[in-house]
């Protein structure tokens, strides 16, 4: 049973090498962006933008297919409800009280592109990312420790969960366990797959358990790290790239005068975040002058 994060595209790219907190900061910019995008148009280049630079980084096109996937049903629910929603406009379609218009479609295909250019954008941090340092840097910048190992083995063990069902199910096909019949006597059929489920995954907690106690989990003192994350000169140039760029994007979209409230709210979490970064930077200087010194 594999107990690795299905998502992470091991690679040797620019992106694999930057630091988490960069990605992290990176993927925030990008979450805006997407969120802000005005039009359709504005849309599809960008989801032709993230594209290409994952392409880039060596994540196939598989991968970015499995997101549009599981993607699918949500943009298939907001495709299909939202028109009705906006009933202004020039209508399309009259069912009673119902009503589709042309400008409610153009809301709905918006919805679903935003959304699904979101999920890549998401997508994107963890193809490049290795769950253990995505989890060391959110650690780093500021959540707690015991936040971060849930979030850690959260991100190791739903996958090993989806593969234990799976087993489990085709352990059950082999001697000669069907579902068939309509939806109340499949989930009957497939009790007995979700027992076998549930007693294994109470055994791999009570062994999870047993390891995170003889490691110390509760004990006291400062904690250490095998490995430590260390921001070097590219990681701050593509710190301020971003920070360049979604600032850039920021002021058109305010001069545009149609999102000044959502970007007036977006401020406060970029100063706090920027606060952060600089005093990330402030320790990583002062340990550069200490070493220079000794």
């Amino acid at each position: 049973m594999s107990l690795t994060f299905d998502l992470y595209v091991p690679a040797r790219s620019w992106i694999h090498t930057l630091d988490p907190r960069v990605k992290l900061w990176g993927a925030t910019a990008g979450l805006m962006v997407a969120f802000l995008l005005p039009t359709i148009p504005w849309q599809l280049g960008g989801l032709a933008c993230i594209a290409l630079l994952l392409r880039y980084a060596g994540i196939p096109w598989q991968r970015m297919g499995w997101v549009a996937r599981q993607m699918a049903v949500p943009l298939l629910l907001i495709l299909l409800l939202q028109p009705f929603f906006e009933p202004a406009g020039q209508v399309l379609l009259l069912w009673g009280p119902l009503r589709v218009t042309l400008e409610g479609l153009l809301v709905a295909v918006q919805l679903a592109l935003r959304a699904l250019l979101m999920a890549l954008v998401a997508g994107g941090l963890l193809f490049t990312t290795d769950p253990w340092a995505l989890v060391q840097g959110l650690v780093a910048l500021g959540l707690p420790y015991s936040w971060g190992l849930m979030l850690s083995l959260t991100l190791r063990f739903l996958p090993a969960l989806g593969n234990l069902f799976e087993e489990v199910r085709e352990a059950q096909a082999a001697r000669g366990w069907v579902a068939e019949g309509r939806l109340w006597r499949r989930l009957r059929d497939y009790l007995p797959v979700l027992v076998a489920v549930i007693i294994r995954t109470l055994r791999l907690s009570d062994a999870l358990t047993l390891a995170l106690a003889a490691r110390g989990l509760e004990g006291q003192g400062k904690r250490t790290s095998w490995r430590t994350l260390h921001m070097q000169a590219r990681d701050w140039i593509a710190v301020a790239l971003i920070g360049l760029a979604l600032f850039t994007f920021l002021y058109w979209r305010l001069a545009s005068g149609s999102e000044a409230v959502e970007i007036q709210s977006l401020i406060p979490s970029l100063v706090l975040y920027f606060t952060r970064m600089a005093r990330a930077g402030a320790a990583f200087l002062s340990c550069v002058c200490v070493r220079a010194h000794r």
